[in-house]
């Protein structure tokens, strides 16, 4: 298992490290964070998928144990480039130690996380992505996913066309992309940019997205 990986499960208080429990669900999600490492936004995340009756993994990108503020945007993207960057490595191991005890493996990425969310579903080893916007997918749209994946991009991005990427994600298939009026992180609580209404709406697309392999993959009693 990957160090400094945090696990949730229903009826589980708080986090754990996954050395210490085992498996308890059928359906796994694997969450991954921002370039500010595991913060209140991504525990929340994770809490959420909980509550849908998902056991959680949320793996460290990199060693901290405080997360950088949002403030510290340029600081904190240095240092996930030095010491990350875009490969799925630590991902598809960490789906490869899950892959026999679940029915189920869910990846959620946002932004750069969502990025190696993309990168992970040409593994074969998951059984769908949810990137939420990963600008940075752009990049590597010669990589087809192996299972379903939904991509969730905002309207207005400084640093790229979204509008040009939807176009080009459409065309692939086995991908949803779904583009919101919206601002980079309006999905997250404590962001500047963040939309409730909007962030309700993403919430009901990906349960749809969700009950779709779900469905495929369990038995009748499961819940979103």
């Amino acid at each position: 298992m990957i160090k400094d990986t945090v696990f949730f499960a229903p009826g589980v208080s708080g986090g754990s490290n996954t050395s210490s429990l085992a498996s308890r669900h059928r359906r796994a999600a694997i969450i991954l964070h921002e370039i500010y490492g595991i913060n209140a936004h991504i525990q929340r995340a994770g809490h959420e998928w909980m509550t849908r009756g998902f056991d959680i993994y949320i793996p460290a990108l990199f060693p901290h144990h405080t997360p950088f503020r949002y403030e510290q945007q340029e600081e904190a993207y240095r240092h996930f480039s030095a010491n990350v960057g875009f490969d799925p490595a630590v991902v598809t191991t960490l789906l490869h130690d899950l892959r026999t005890q679940y029915e189920t493996l869910i990846v959620v990425g946002y932004s750069v996380g969502a990025t190696l969310a993309w990168l992970s579903a040409a593994s074969g080893l998951c059984d769908g992505v949810i990137c939420y916007y990963g600008s940075r997918i752009r990049q590597y749209l010669h990589l087809a996913p192996l299972c379903p994946a939904l991509v969730i991009i905002a309207r207005y991005e400084p640093a790229f066309d979204p509008l040009a990427m939807r176009q080009a994600l459409e065309k692939r298939p086995r991908v949803q992309c779904k583009m919101y009026d919206a601002r980079h992180g309006f999905c997250d609580a404590d962001s500047a940019t963040f939309d409730a209404a909007l962030s309700h709406q993403v919430m009901d697309d990906v349960s749809a997205f969700i009950r779709d392999i779900t469905c495929a993959n369990t038995s009748p009693d499961f819940q979103l």
